[in-house]
């Protein structure tokens, strides 16, 4: 099928931090005399990034694909592939579906359709196309379009109780994923092993995807993808456990010990604990990231750490979580970025420190008045194995 077809009208029930998104972009879109916002996606649900296709219709697109909103708030969504169609029908907010093999193509006739001036649209995330298709679409828009690729994600920095609720049971599920990776370590295991079993568990439990690093050393200098080494008595394990769970992402930071953890390697886990205490503290609703981020910087200075405090020892004090929107980005001792009630992000003080190594130690949390609360049930600690 290389046209488009339009699918029947559904019904739109949306929340209520939906209809204030809605809202803003027709209120944006009236000011600025436009007649319409194009969001684009290219088909990658990334943790990092902000999906402006998941965000506006509830859809996770397979393929590049668009939503068009017009100034009156009515909006259509445009998937492809073709047969990819029934899919986004069933589970988005969007008044109209379309599905096509041909983007640029439906995109030309819905806007025809809804009487929409190409020349007067506001565009974000086109960038995340390729250049292929993004001149094909210029050309059926006429030209370059206005574009702001900040948009959804500042529009969507403060989760929806809908979105909160997810990203918990996200971290639901990276917590029992842990569990079972604590419940088989074992000396002689192979890392992509492990990483097997953590990653099917969540998988198991209902996570859609997974962002998976696992990896042991006597002493890491940074954590990394699952490789062939085989487990040992002695090795710390760090593990970054990142599943989604309806378009949610949350993140666990966690150091294991095959054997009895040392008493040095205890006191330096302790430095990064404390850090992780004194950042949630201090994240309360508009205070500034680089404030966060110095106190946090502090208990490393204050244990004599204080040069470590930047690349390659660490890379930064935590960071937004997609696919929502990847507000308030990465805590790091430059962002004036101020943080407001109901951001969620991961916090995470890993740290290199010469004596032990790479630790790992982090939580997602959400901004509250009393400051970042841990959507975890278990914070971070220096867990073991039987060796």
């Amino acid at each position: 099928m290389c046209g488009s077809e339009k699918l029947p009208v559904k019904d739109m029930h949306l929340t209520t931090s939906e209809t204030s998104r809605l809202q803003s972009i027709c209120r944006i879109l009236e000011e600025q005399q436009l007649d319409a916002l194009i969001a684009f996606n290219n088909g990658q649900n990334l943790f990092l990034d902000a999906n402006a296709v998941f965000v506006l219709t509830g859809v996770r697109p397979l393929a590049e694909s668009a939503v068009v909103i017009g100034r009156d708030g009515i909006s259509t969504l445009i998937v492809t592939p073709a047969w990819d169609g029934g899919r986004a029908t069933r589970i988005t907010r969007s008044n109209h579906v379309m599905s096509s093999d041909d983007l640029p193509a439906a995109l030309r006739d819905a806007l025809r359709r809804h009487r929409i001036d190409p020349k007067k649209c506001l565009t974000t995330g086109l960038q995340t196309l390729g250049n292929g298709l993004v001149c094909r679409i210029e050309a059926a828009l006429g030209g370059k379009p206005l574009a702001d690729k900040h948009l959804i994600a500042e529009l969507a920095r403060v989760r929806s109780p809908e979105e909160r609720a997810a990203a918990q049971r996200a971290t639901e599920i990276a917590e029992r994923g842990y569990e079972r990776m604590l419940e088989v370590a074992r000396p002689g295991l192979r890392e992509y092993e492990l990483a097997a079993e953590l990653y099917c568990a969540m998988k198991r439990l209902g996570a859609e995807d997974n962002f998976l690093l696992v990896s042991a050393s006597q002493h890491n200098l940074a954590v990394r993808a699952a490789g062939n080494r085989r487990l040992d008595i002695g090795d710390i394990i760090l593990s970054e456990i990142t599943p989604c769970f309806h378009g949610q992402f949350a993140q666990l930071c966690r150091t294991t010990v095959i054997g009895r953890p040392s008493a040095l390697l205890e006191e330096k886990y302790a430095v990064l604990q404390a850090a992780m205490r004194r950042g949630q503290a201090a994240a309360v609703p508009g205070a500034a990231v680089r404030d966060v981020t110095a106190v946090m910087d502090d208990c490393f200075r204050e244990a004599g750490y204080g040069d470590y405090c930047r690349p390659p020892y660490m890379r930064v004090r935590g960071h937004g979580l997609g696919i929502t929107s990847d507000q308030p980005g990465d805590i790091t001792a430059d962002s004036n970025v101020k943080l407001e009630e109901g951001m969620i992000f991961v916090m995470h003080p890993n740290q290199y420190l010469p004596e032990t190594g790479y630790l790992m130690c982090g939580e997602p949390v959400v901004i509250t008045r009393g400051g970042a609360e841990a959507l975890s049930a278990r914070r971070a600690a220096l867990d073991f194995v039987p060796a």
